[in-house]
């Protein structure tokens, strides 16, 4: 059995749901065809941090020295919980 050990944020593994069009906006990448459990390795690495505990948009924004609108934005106001991967700015 074989185990990929990856860089965080420089690749993207497809889950079950995804959409090509959502990768392509989201990534700004070229995608073919997309099935569950593709590793696509993104060439600039988009920022993100995982939520802790207690985590709001304005705790994440001030630790991660980002304007809290920019981040509310990219995140679609989403609803925060540990381990939520957040995108940066």
């Amino acid at each position: 059995m074989y185990s990929l050990v990856t860089e965080r944020g420089r690749y993207l593994r497809i889950r079950n749901g995804v959409k090509k069009d959502d990768v392509v906006a989201a990534f700004s990448i070229p995608a073919g065809e997309l099935f569950f459990g593709q590793i696509i390795e993104l060439k600039s690495a988009k920022r993100f941090c995982y939520a802790r505990v207690g985590d709001t948009y304005s705790s994440i924004a001030c630790r991660e020295r980002v304007d809290e609108g920019d981040l509310r934005e990219l995140n679609a106001n989403a609803v925060i919980y540990p381990s939520l991967r957040v995108w940066l700015p």
